[in-house]
């Protein structure tokens, strides 16, 4: 049961994070002429499933939805895989809508906060495409940490290491010289014109904010409909009123 809900997970996380990017890049070309050009700069862009798949990894191995005692004493449990009721047609245009609202919400903050970007300096192809591409790679991780039921050390753990692997490679490739210029040139410095913006801050801190009030609502609705994801909650519930207070371990 465990493993079923795990690779469920991690495949429709995979399926919506490539949608949200996707999605992200049709939006630019709205508004760029339908030239073709990726609001991402190629090597930037490059880096995205390997740092996206860090933390589903995590997901993939640790997560548990309910402890094993509450599965064995609850047999409806094990509906969840007989049914398919984690993958299949309908999950998948969840995802789908899911991303095209996480990528509205990406897309759409940081092109408005574009005049703000121009007015600092800012506001070209490759710092601007940059910044739309940290916003992502952020709001990649927090929807793995909003997935998730368990939080450890290594679920998160592999979030802290996703982001500190972002923060790496964009203190390498634009900020190394001999790197940029050997790659695309015009990269050169992007990450500190970039981080001296304050609406790229803003940015980062905003759009997750919004994410997580729409993901918040679309749960609701879905343990509201889905009598067996609410009968989760209530298992969840009531082993946590059974718990000892001060270890939080089921009796």
């Amino acid at each position: 049961r465990w493993n079923y809900r795990r690779a469920c997970t991690c495949t429709t996380f995979t399926f919506w994070r490539n949608a949200v990017q996707v999605l992200c890049i049709f939006y630019y070309t709205l508004i760029s002429g339908f030239s073709g050009t990726s609001i991402f700069e190629d090597w930037i862009r490059l880096s995205f499933n390997f740092l996206c798949s860090i933390p589903v990894m995590a997901t993939g191995c640790m997560d548990q939805d309910i402890p094993d005692l509450a599965a064995l004493n609850n047999p409806r449990q094990y509906a969840w895989g007989r049914l398919g009721l984690d993958l299949n047609a309908g999950k998948m245009v969840g995802a789908l809508v899911s991303a095209l609202f996480h990528s509205l919400i990406i897309s759409g903050l940081c092109f408005l906060a574009y005049p703000s970007f121009d007015a600092l300096g800012a506001g070209d192809y490759y710092t601007f495409g940059t910044v739309v591409y940290v916003c992502l790679v952020v709001d990649m991780n927090y929807r793995v940490l909003f997935l998730n039921y368990t939080h450890n050390k290594y679920t998160l753990g592999a979030v802290a290491a996703s982001s500190l692997g972002l923060a790496v490679f964009l203190c390498v490739y634009p900020m190394v010289q001999p790197i940029t210029y050997t790659l695309v040139s015009n990269m050169y410095m992007i990450t500190y014109h970039m981080a001296c913006a304050l609406p790229f801050w803003i940015c980062v801190i905003v759009i997750p904010i919004v994410s997580v009030n729409v993901d918040f609502f679309v749960l609701l609705l879905g343990r509201i409909f889905s009598p067996e994801a609410q009968e989760v909650v209530e298992l969840r519930m009531n082993l946590y009123r059974k718990s000892d207070p001060e270890t939080n371990q089921p009796h």
